[in-house]
């Protein structure tokens, strides 16, 4: 009996010993080391402060406020507290989740709003428009931020009580360095893709702002127009004659210096758009576009080819060159032209020698 008793007592401690093993082995397993950490540290930053600026609107002064604030005052604690976060077990890994949420709660729920209307950061971030995120931002910022201070004073005080001292210093710079520069990489893909949303949106209507992507859609494109602040052309895209249903053609404040004869190609095109460009002439061939109702040259142009002049569907002329003063004259030999524009790079434009002109053919002025 006494060798029985000795034997279940030697059982019972066996499994006491595997069961706090296990305990201990979850424990360690649920902990959070610094490495981590770090990366989870330098994401959470980098998308609430990322997230709050690149919507800035009348209240920018309160985003930039907030991020300077909470962003520098989160680093700080994590940095402080994270050897005492490694090594604390799992209610460590649960402040640490607490804590980002609280953080990233002050950020992607606040609310800003320009001239035409207010808007949550979450929702202009995820492109969703909400009245229910707007409604609900500013509770929700409120309780973010007692939640944040609250969790913020409990892992400092946890890592006071529990004294870990480690040189944290290569996880510090490099975690400090990314958190002022994955911001700027989040707004800008952020902005990147909205613009690819927006150009995928204004495809579907016909109109291609790419002529890389106009060309995998061909058929369908009707409106090339080429923003020159993300696009700079010194020459004319042959390409565009590869558009067969291309009816206007915007290439405005380029560098173009010649009209290739091509364009007869494209039978649909109404409106040719080459303003405050370099062109030198008006070629004779641009006359066989028998479709083409609206003509803008920019440069230098001295003379109209007489072609031009007894196109039946040419309704509109707009020109920018120094001799606008001289070609103004030749407007009397337009047979069919409604509109016309004309002003000079420099110098000064003879704006009653034009009225006069006007009146006498009828040709209204049109921008």
């Amino acid at each position: 009996m006494a060798w029985r008793k000795i034997k279940n007592n030697t059982t019972t401690t066996h499994i006491r010993n595997a069961l706090r093993d296990t305990a201990h082995s979850l424990t360690v397993g649920l902990n959070m080391n610094k490495t981590t950490q770090i990366i989870l540290l330098t994401l959470v930053v980098s998308i609430g402060i990322g997230a709050r600026l690149s919507i800035l609107g009348w209240l920018f002064f309160l985003g930039i406020g907030s991020a300077l604030i909470f962003g520098i005052s989160h680093l700080i604690v994590h940095f402080y507290s994270m050897n005492s976060l490694a090594k604390s077990g799992n209610k460590s890994l649960l402040l640490i989740i607490l804590s980002h949420l609280s953080f990233l709660g002050i950020f992607l729920f606040q609310s800003d709003f320009d001239d035409s209307r207010s808007y949550s950061v979450l929702g202009q971030t995820l492109g969703v428009e909400s009245e229910t995120l707007d409604s609900i931002g500013f509770p929700i910022v409120g309780v973010s931020i007692i939640s944040f201070i609250v969790i913020s004073f409990l892992i400092v005080k946890k890592a006071k009580r529990n004294k870990i001292s480690e040189n944290n210093i290569k996880y510090i710079i490099p975690s400090t360095i990314a958190s002022f520069i994955l911001p700027i990489v989040f707004i800008y893909v952020l902005y990147a893709n909205k613009d690819l949303q927006k150009t995928k949106e204004l495809e579907t209507t016909g109109e291609f702002s790419s002529i890389s992507r106009a060309l995998k859609n061909s058929e369908s494109v009707e409106i090339i127009k080429i923003n020159p602040y993300q696009t700079i052309l010194t020459s004319f895209p042959l390409e565009i004659m590869e558009l067969p249903n291309v009816k206007i053609i915007d290439l405005n404040e380029q560098r173009i210096s010649k009209i290739p004869d091509g364009l007869s190609k494209l039978e649909h095109l109404e409106v040719l758009n080459l303003l405050n460009n370099n062109i030198s002439e008006i070629p004779v061939s641009i006359c066989e576009c028998k479709n083409l109702k609206e003509l803008r040259i920019g440069g230098q142009i001295d003379e109209f080819p007489d072609c031009l002049k007894k196109m039946k569907n040419l309704k509109h002329l707009s020109i920018q060159s120094n001799s606008v003063n001289e070609l103004m004259e030749e407007l009397r030999e337009f047979e069919f032209l409604e509109t016309s524009h004309f002003y000079l790079k420099n110098g000064k434009l003879e704006k009653e020698k034009l009225s006069e002109i006007r009146k006498e053919t009828g040709i209204k002025h049109k921008y």
